[in-house]
């Protein structure tokens, strides 16, 4: 498990994976920092700015962090605003733009990583001409069948705290949590699944709750922190990470955390590939009390 650290991060201009003008990508999770299957990226775009029609043999999902973009997509226009989030599906045409006075900044994910195709290229990035820039769009409605691949979080959404109920594992090994999935299989993902996981700090006999208890599964995650501050367990050791960070935990790799502070522990959550529906999810307190002979 690693944190790299949001202050730590530099925006590059013109950066190859989103052609445009006014536009920066601090690559957060790459292939350079033992990610296989996740790119993760921090994408701005300054008033007046664009990214042009393209498109990627992989898929792309997004979270508006600020800032109101609008996004092409398919046959579709959207306006988007904070804490709105979609999918980009596999092939599909799409192109962004920032007709406002204010920044916008999203995270952006990429499952699976890009890579040259044909020996040509590094970020798996090809014209889509048909898809030009957008100049209007319409809000996000996740009622209207018609307007696919976008949602939008709030937390009304959120059912009251209690054990984790999510695809791959439901049980009281994670407590205290509520979830509001977003990008998923409903979504028309296939590679990837984005939510949002939320905890409220508690404490047991003086120490923080261990609310998600320390396990390990067959895919990478990736946990960027909107909100709170969190203690993160792996093996042994412990890290603190808070707002604008992002944890990473590979393939296998242990890992557990508890909420800090008063304030909710809130965060975005990225799966790539998708967690197998049952035995994806291995704690060590299921296993402890067995006799291991081997």
């Amino acid at each position: 498990m690693s944190i790299h650290r949001g202050d730590g991060l530099q925006f590059l201009e013109s950066h190859p994976s989103e052609p445009g003008k006014g536009v920066s990508v601090a690559p957060v999770l790459g292939p350079d920092h033992g990610a296989g299957h996740l790119s993760i990226a921090l994408v701005e775009i300054e008033p007046g700015g664009h990214v042009i029609g393209h498109r990627h043999p992989f898929e792309e999902s997004f979270f508006v962090l600020e800032g109101a973009p609008l996004l092409a997509v398919a046959d579709h226009q959207y306006a988007l605003v904070p804490h709105d989030f979609g999918l980009v599906p596999y092939a599909v045409g799409h192109a962004w733009s920032n007709p406002t006075d204010q920044r916008v900044r999203m995270l952006r994910v990429h499952a699976p990583q890009p890579r040259p195709i044909d020996g040509r290229g590094t970020w798996g990035v090809f014209a889509a001409d048909e898809t030009q820039v957008p100049t209007h769009g319409v809000p996000v409605d996740e009622l209207d069948p018609t307007k696919p691949y976008v949602g939008h979080f709030d937390q009304a959404d959120m059912a009251p705290p209690g054990s984790i109920s999510m695809p791959g594992y439901h049980g009281a090994n994670v407590q205290n949590v509520q979830i509001r999935m977003m990008v998923d299989d409903l979504l028309g993902a296939r590679h990837h699944a984005m939510f949002i996981v939320q905890f409220t700090p508690g404490t047991v006999n003086d120490a923080p709750l261990k609310t998600a208890k320390e396990h390990f599964h067959p895919f990478e995650e990736i946990y960027y922190l909107i909100s709170g501050e969190a203690r993160a367990f792996c093996d042994g050791e412990q890290d603190l990470a808070g707002a604008g960070d992002l944890v990473f935990a590979p393939v296998g790799a242990s890992h557990g955390f508890a909420a800090l502070g008063t304030e909710p522990l809130c965060w975005i959550e990225v799966q790539s590939p998708m967690p197998p529906a049952s035995g994806g999810f291995t704690f060590h307190n299921d296993w402890s009390h067995l006799k291991n002979i081997g």
